[in-house]
């Protein structure tokens, strides 16, 4: 694994706060190619500003097929099924409690979902990002990725990452601007971020 922070990305244009995987640019649509991102540390996460009337609550027995439908509503682009769920969170039920939750808006309606998931050797994982296009950016995105972050240090995570696709500009920008850094585990990962670079005015930190 690269070292955290090497090939540390910076946004030189001023880009909207998009907030979430579904939302692509057109000259980079439909690209899967999978990236992932890494932040080194999570003591200073700020804290959620979710807008007034907007509330969290914890996953439920039940709420399969709400995620679901979120999940399809929020990203037209993802192949996400019925076994999906199961696939994603199998063999830690009493875990979905403490790491799944769903954001509701003032008229009741759910619009939002994230996990602060285990990863791999001890990372946390911010997982399944989700916001209702007629809500994204609005700042939902970010709020329910830094209570992301915050609930993994809670759980005793020190680091996080996360995967997400080249096509999905608007999330990138908000991964850069909250702390992350690409994690490139190939050349051909390597060869995206360049590509990045030269396509969408990012410009790369020196060494």
């Amino acid at each position: 694994m690269q070292a955290p922070g090497r090939g540390r990305i910076r946004l030189r244009a001023a880009g909207g706060g998009g907030c979430n995987k579904s939302v692509t640019e057109p000259s980079l649509a439909r690209d899967f190619r999978r990236l992932r991102l890494v932040r080194p540390r999570l003591e200073d996460v700020p804290a959620p500003a979710f807008p007034a009337g907007f509330v969290l609550r914890p996953y439920a027995p039940g709420d399969e097929a709400l995620w679901l439908e979120l999940v399809q509503a929020s990203d037209p682009l993802q192949t996400a099924g019925a076994d999906t769920f199961a696939r994603t969170f199998a063999g830690e039920p009493a875990e979905l409690a403490r790491r799944l939750v769903f954001l509701t808006a003032p008229d009741g309606r759910t619009v939002g979902t994230v996990a602060a998931w285990s990863g791999e050797a001890g990372w946390g994982r911010v997982h399944w990002l989700m916001v209702r296009p007629d809500r994204q950016r609005q700042g939902l995105g970010r709020a329910l990725l830094y209570w992301a972050l915050r609930r993994l240090r809670e759980l005793g995570h020190a680091r996080a990452f996360l995967i997400t696709e080249a096509g999905r500009l608007a999330a990138l920008r908000l991964y850069l601007r909250t702390g992350f850094v690409p994690d490139p585990q190939s050349p051909a990962e390597r060869a995206v971020w360049d590509e990045l670079r030269r396509r969408l005015g990012l410009t790369a930190d020196p060494a």
